[in-house]
């Protein structure tokens, strides 16, 4: 009897089913019983192809070497009977690896039960194959003739040897193979919860940020008009209640993004009183893309901050799609940059890391002159429309 490896692969993988979890996987464990049985169609399939296609082999080779003189069922039957027999038995090398796995320790024992299971396997293998043929030539009207017991039982242990020994390098490759896979997956997960940490962390930096700025705003404008402050008061906790409201997620859709950057504006217009233009402009049927939370705001608060002297001047926002890329472009007419470069600070910073997060090497953040006079800040990133 000849044996494919591949094949025996596949069979074996028909046999064998996937772990419940990364746990399993680890352990490196063939489900038995019941598990078994999802793969079995597909696996008497395979081992049923695989006796035709030796059947076929065999009977061309011996039209090859003695003519047409024989029977042409008799080779079927010879590597069906011996192909079926070792399929029925996989399932209980199978069992004896997972018990006594081939890699266990001590090397000397693992290899000691594995040459007697590999003896077992043969005597029942060579049994087996002989009682089926010795059936079929009967229903045929014929006799089965094994030859010399003794030669042919060696015979067929060698060639059993090998095939048992071959299954359990199977068996150990696709446990090895799943015990990597289960490693690379639960190291994608850590590092995406990671990331997922991160980003979350980061977005919570910018609330406290955000919030003694718009504090120290109330406080100053406080001495100018008391009403005025009231009302920024009021803005304000409408903007952290629908902070609130967003929980802790990365992403929000832009519609609710805009809602809080209008309510900032309102809050800064109030700071600001007849000082401050801001214009909102957004892209129409876009308000329910994903993008990252309070992504906008710091860079309308840097571009006051730093870029409108007392709150004097124009700015304006303009959001975009553009074939897979959301635009951000921030635009002021402010005191321009500054001859020195200085590092950014907690918000621009905070938003550059957040980018590398969520969109590594697929994003764009600028900050350029504009011309004739003030800033533009632009932010792009991709997006499913």
């Amino acid at each position: 009897m000849h044996y494919d490896s591949k094949t025996m692969s596949k069979a074996l993988r028909a046999v064998g089913s996937e772990p419940a979890g990364a746990g399993s996987a680890a352990a490196g464990q063939f489900a038995p019983g019941r598990r078994f049985r999802p793969g079995w169609p597909l696996y008497v399939l395979l081992i049923l192809l695989f006796a035709l296609y030796q059947g076929f082999n065999q009977t061309i080779g011996l039209r090859n070497a003695i003519g047409s003189n024989f029977e042409i069922w008799k080779p079927f039957v010879s590597e069906l009977s011996s192909i079926l027999v070792i399929a029925a038995l996989i399932p209980a090398v199978v069992r004896f690896e997972n018990r006594f796995r081939v890699d266990s320790r001590p090397r000397l024992r693992a290899l000691l039960l594995h040459l007697a299971g590999g003896v077992t396997f043969s005597a029942v293998h060579t049994a087996g194959m002989v009682l089926l043929r010795k059936l079929v030539y009967a229903l045929a009207g014929e006799t089965y003739d094994f030859g010399n017991v003794a030669v042919e039982s060696i015979y067929e242990l060698q060639k059993d040897l090998i095939t048992y020994f071959v299954i359990l390098l199977v068996l150990f490759a696709i446990r090895e193979f799943r015990v990597r896979r289960a490693g690379e997956l639960r190291a994608t997960e850590l590092a995406a919860e990671l990331s997922e940490a991160r980003l979350r962390h980061l977005t919570a930096q910018i609330e406290p940020h955000f919030l003694f700025n718009a504090l120290n705003a109330i406080s100053n404008r406080m001495h100018e008009d008391v009403e005025a402050a009231d009302r920024m008061i009021s803005q304000l906790g409408d903007l952290l209640r629908a902070a609130y409201e967003s929980d802790d997620s990365v992403l929000v859709p832009l519609s609710r993004e805009i809602g809080w950057l209008r309510g900032y504006a309102a809050m800064m217009g109030e700071r600001f009183r007849g000082q401050l233009v801001f214009e909102i402009e957004v892209e129409p049927g876009i308000g329910q893309v994903q993008v990252p939370r309070l992504l906008l705001q710091p860079i309308v608060e840097n571009a006051i901050r730093h870029g409108l002297k007392d709150g004097h001047g124009w700015l304006r926002v303009h959001v975009y799609h553009r074939q897979t890329h959301l635009h951000y472009t921030v635009s002021d007419d402010g005191a321009g940059l500054p001859d020195s470069p200085k590092e950014h600070g907690t918000g621009l910073s905070n938003i550059s890391r957040r980018l590398q997060l969520l969109f590594p090497d697929n994003h764009t953040f600028s900050i350029t002159p504009r011309v004739p006079r003030g800033v533009v800040a632009a932010v792009s990133f991709p997006v499913t429309v």
